[in-house]
């Protein structure tokens, strides 16, 4: 006789006699020196409290720096989530729901998908553990509380920093603008050997060179980018662009949204522009040329940017010197 035998999803038990393989998690929403601090005590404290009990066999922390816990894409916690996927996890660590994710859909996503798997996760704030049967109505309500506290806490931060624009006292962020550095004192100096590039750059192009034409002679030349990546035609653009070069500072370039996402503003925010804010590497006088020729050349042929290759998807500027099409590298 025909039979039919239901197999079921093995789950592992919440308690087993071996020993459970346990890592951390460990997040800070941005990149700054107090929180990296934060970091490294959070990821010095778990590794004690992990491999100081018998019960656990220490399987790392994951973390990730400057990622809010409303994205997705958090390198960290993709890697954590892979080997709670392949067997190598059975219990995640970490210190809040908030640190975990910040959106309600998406911290019920995963929870389920490791609970599913036999894979617990502990809330030390919360005291939550989500094998145990009160785990997900729990984690539900107080989700939900920690989203609207991100969006109320975000509309505050947002807040104070477009009134500390209104004032002018918005600070501006060297880490990544080539040519500037910050003293102890927290004052804008210039960094005379990164200063000396951005001076050629504006150089070349007021004598008509293009930023395609930089870029390639730069990488040429052996002219350290400061950066993981080499000379690229974007990167002089943007150089040429940055009103900071000529000590100005505009604010509010970009802004945050109530998900939590960046984004450019267009329009949607006022914006505060401080002239003379610190030491200039370019003069009022080459800027405004470099903006004048930046403007002339992308007016010259009237199709610029209304073209687009639906293969690469990038805009087409003007017809490239090799007779194979349209490029933005002659002219710009």
């Amino acid at each position: 006789m025909r039979t039919v035998t239901e197999i079921t999803r093995r789950q592992k038990p919440l308690f087993l006699t071996t020993q459970l393989k346990v890592c951390a998690y460990v997040r800070v929403s941005t990149d700054s020196r107090e929180q990296l601090s934060s970091l490294e005590n959070q990821t010095q404290y778990y590794e004690r409290l992990i491999s100081s009990n018998p019960d656990y066999e220490y399987c790392g922390i994951f973390s990730d720096a400057g990622i809010s816990g409303s994205k997705e894409n958090r390198p960290g916690f993709l890697a954590m989530m892979e080997k709670a996927r392949s067997g190598e996890i059975d219990l995640i660590i970490t210190k809040s729901i908030s640190r975990f994710a910040r959106n309600t859909l998406m911290l019920l996503k995963y929870v389920r998908e490791l609970r599913d798997i036999g894979v617990g996760i502990i809330f030390e704030e919360e005291k939550v553990h989500t094998l145990k049967a009160e785990g997900e109505l729990l984690l539900t309500v107080m989700g939900a509380i920690a989203e609207e506290e991100r969006k109320s806490v975000g509309s505050n931060v947002q807040w104070s920093k477009r009134n500390r624009f209104k004032q002018g006292k918005a600070k501006v962020n060297t880490n990544r603008l080539l040519g500037y550095d910050t003293d102890q004192q927290g004052h804008v100096v210039i960094d005379q050997e990164q200063a000396g590039i951005i001076r050629e750059i504006y150089r070349r192009y007021l004598a008509g060179g293009t930023s395609y034409e930089i870029a390639k002679a730069f990488r040429e030349e052996g002219i350290p980018s400061y950066s993981e990546h080499p000379w690229g035609q974007s990167r002089i653009i943007r150089i040429l662009c940055n009103e900071k070069y000529c000590g100005d500072f505009l604010m509010q370039k970009f802004y945050v949204d109530i998900n939590g996402n960046l984004k450019k503003n267009r329009g949607e925010l006022p914006q505060y522009y401080i002239q003379d804010n610190h030491p200039a590497i370019i003069s009022r006088e080459n800027w405004e040329k470099a903006q004048q020729i930046r403007t002339a050349r992308a007016n010259a042929y009237p199709l610029s940017r209304m073209l687009k290759c639906l293969i690469v998807g990038r805009h087409w500027f003007t017809p490239n010197t090799m007779g194979n099409g349209f490029t933005g590298a002659a002219t710009q």
